[in-house]
């Protein structure tokens, strides 16, 4: 369960040179814009928050919102951990998967917020999920870089499986390409869930620059190299992403005829619970122990010609 507030919707607004970033706390801990105002141009570095979006509430039509405790799905919101069976209710219908954790749907309590860093936190008390936690985000602007710390700190009393990353959503043009390093990419059923790793075509286009356009995406990628390029010919601008580690993965999501797509660094693969569950490897997770955390952050450095 959630920690019950009074609902408070107010922006905080970072500022740095010609820097901008606005962040939604009470919504998910979203960032709601982050762009570059200069004498030519307005350059949306993130897509940014729609109208309705706002209106609505809805994480999904925001420019950023947290993957906490874990990143995309869980087959049918149900594994076994340590001999403990654990079902999660579904939270983006109609699909039966759970997803992207608690964080995107949470309120965040406002820390620490000056002119150019806000810090801001989300306390898990324990429901179906069985594990309380404290998470974190740390958000540093400059005219240069934007940098996301993420954390996660197990509060409670038992070993507990996390996973954190970003969802960040990207302006789509019709030249837009990504370039970056990967080596195989988790091949999905129907229902977007992973059935085998692969090494794909894909994989030698983004590292020669893959046209947005080109491809329909919904996968992550293994063997990332933690860094990667988004450029906007027609802006005649770039945004540079890099993580740290344990941010080991990348996935890409392009879904047709949309106005977006999105670049996530996350540290754990799709369904990486049951993967422990059967002894597989390679699925990211971190078992953290009472008092143990796992931390992330994610740099985007913007480019102009």
């Amino acid at each position: 369960m959630y920690f019950e507030k009074e609902a408070k919707e107010s922006v905080l607004t970072l500022k740095y040179g010609n820097a901008l970033l606005e962040i939604l706390p009470e919504v998910g801990g979203c960032i709601t814009r982050y762009c570059l105002e200069t004498k030519k141009q307005t350059l949306e570095l993130l897509r940014p928050a729609t109208q309705a979006g706002l209106a609505a509430k809805d994480p999904l039509e925001m420019a950023s919102f947290p993957l906490i405790p874990f990143s995309n799905r869980i087959r049918n919101g149900s594994f076994l951990f340590q001999g403990q069976e654990i079902n999660l209710p579904p939270n983006f219908p109609p699909e039966a998967h759970t997803i992207h954790g608690h964080g995107w749907k949470a309120p965040w309590d406002v820390t620490e917020v000056s002119a150019n860093r806000a810090a801001i936190e989300f306390r898990y008390v324990p429901d179906e999920w069985p594990f309380s936690y404290l998470a974190r985000q740390i958000f540093t602007l400059t005219d240069s870089a934007l940098t996301v710390n993420l954390q996660i700190i197990n509060t409670g009393k038992l070993a507990m499986p996390a996973g954190l990353g970003m969802h960040p959503y990207f302006v789509r043009t019709p030249q837009v390409t990504i370039t970056t390093k990967t080596e195989k990419m988790w091949i999905n059923d129907s229902e977007t869930m992973p059935l085998r790793l692969e090494s794909v075509p894909e994989t030698q286009w983004l590292n020669q620059g893959l046209f947005v356009n080109q491809e329909v995406l919904d996968n992550l990628f293994t063997g990332w190299n933690r860094a990667a390029l988004i450029s906007w010919p027609e802006w005649k601008a770039g945004l540079r992403i890099s993580a740290s580690t344990p941010l080991d993965f990348l996935i890409l999501f392009t879904p047709p005829g949309a106005d977006y797509f999105c670049v996530e660094p996350v540290s754990n693969v799709t369904d990486a619970f049951n993967l422990l569950a059967r002894g597989d490897s390679g699925h990211g997770t971190k078992i953290l122990l009472p008092g143990e955390s796992v931390k992330g952050k994610v740099c985007f450095v913007p480019e102009m010609d």
